[in-house]
């Protein structure tokens, strides 16, 4: 069989040069399409499940959410340990499976039982489903300059914002900041004279700031989910939230009986870079991702901000995981020019130079 295949294309040099120029193509184009990782491909056999509940404690998620799901959990062909975590206004659940479980259809099992829970509570929102990504470092800038932390918080976003349309990275992370919050500060004069509390207030900016689910409308067509968005998250916006509403038409604001300011949160972490205000930033990638177009695609946009912010900030590389890799990269390269060179000569020893190039 294999002498009449060898004859076959000896007689149709035509069909042969044609295989030869389909397979060369085919090398080439698989090589630039190629995903190139530092670490070998895993597959993570845990699928996790995020429910928000804003607004409760973590024992009403716990017992309004987290027990209901695992319960529903139960018998599921697969699972060999179920671990969950309850805090205030959101619960979590990770479910893993045995190694030889086929991931598409377990995901869909797990989500076919999370949605046949029709007692959820009212302010909860609707659970979100999906399996575990292996997520790994691709590159670490530290980005610093500018002295006021609201320009570099601004830049720093837009940066992010950046990365993510480019359609190549879909994970980012950035620390080295404190955190914003709002004080509202009360004059006690206030407070006597609309005969107030600092918890009645409390209490109405926390009942004022929900996001809120009630329920869905289920038509012919499609289902239609109702739900208030009410979440306030400019000191602007906290001012309108009504405190006082009386029968005969009083309506006092937060703005009319305090002060509402945005800060940054005082005696808390924050990054310093060659004595500049600096905010850490991690670019990740999963194993469907190429790490060496992530770190060309981040740096490339980190000198374009550079350019663009000349003088204010710099993005410097702390950590470039991919190094070793491009280093292992080259040396392969070399390796085979070289091996292709060696191989050339040593056919040209027996064969013509023609003969030797199509051996």
């Amino acid at each position: 069989m294999m002498r009449k295949l060898i004859h076959h294309f000896i007689q149709h040099t035509v069909i042969t040069n044609w295989v030869m120029l389909v397979v060369g193509l085919a090398g080439v184009f698989a090589l630039f399409n190629m995903n190139k990782r530092i670490s070998p491909k895993l597959t993570v056999e845990n699928v996790e499940i995020d429910v928000p509940y804003p607004g409760a404690s973590a024992i009403e998620v716990e017992e309004g959410i987290i027990l209901k799901i695992e319960e529903s959990l139960r018998g599921i062909e697969g699972i060999e340990n179920i671990s969950s975590r309850s805090q205030d206004g959101f619960g979590t659940l990770d479910v893993e499976f045995a190694p030889d479980q086929d991931m598409n259809r377990a995901v869909q099992d797990v989500k076919n039982a999370v949605n046949s829970i029709n007692s959820y509570p009212v302010g909860a929102e609707k659970p979100v489903v999906y399996q575990t990504t292996q997520w790994s470092r691709a590159i670490l800038l530290i980005v610093h300059g500018p002295e006021d932390m609201l320009a570099l918080k601004s830049i720093v976003e837009d940066f992010r914002d950046d990365l993510l349309m480019s359609g190549k990275i879909t994970n980012v992370s950035w620390w080295g900041l404190p955190p914003r919050e709002f004080s509202i500060a009360v004059p006690p004069e206030n407070l006597i004279r609309y005969k107030l509390t600092i918890a009645e207030i409390a209490d109405a900016v926390r009942n004022s700031n929900l996001n809120i689910s009630s329920g869905s409308v289920l038509t012919d067509q499609e289902e239609i989910l109702i739900r208030s968005y009410n979440t306030k998250y400019e000191a602007v916006e906290l001012e309108g939230i009504e405190v006082v509403s009386s029968i005969d038409g009083q309506r006092v604001s937060l703005a009319d009986i305090a002060t509402v300011r945005e800060q940054w949160r005082e005696n808390v972490f924050h990054a310093e870079y060659n004595g500049h205000r600096a905010v850490g930033f991690n670019v990740m990638y999963s194993t469907n991702e190429d790490v060496v177009e992530i770190v060309e695609i981040t740096e490339n946009l980190a000198q374009q901000y550079e350019v663009r912010y000349a003088g204010l900030v710099e993005f410097d590389t702390f950590i470039k995981d991919t190094e070793e890799l491009e280093e292992r990269l080259s040396l392969m390269t070399r390796n085979g020019v070289i091996g292709l060179i060696l191989v050339l000569v040593l056919l040209g020893v027996f064969f013509n130079l023609r003969m030797s190039f199509w051996v």
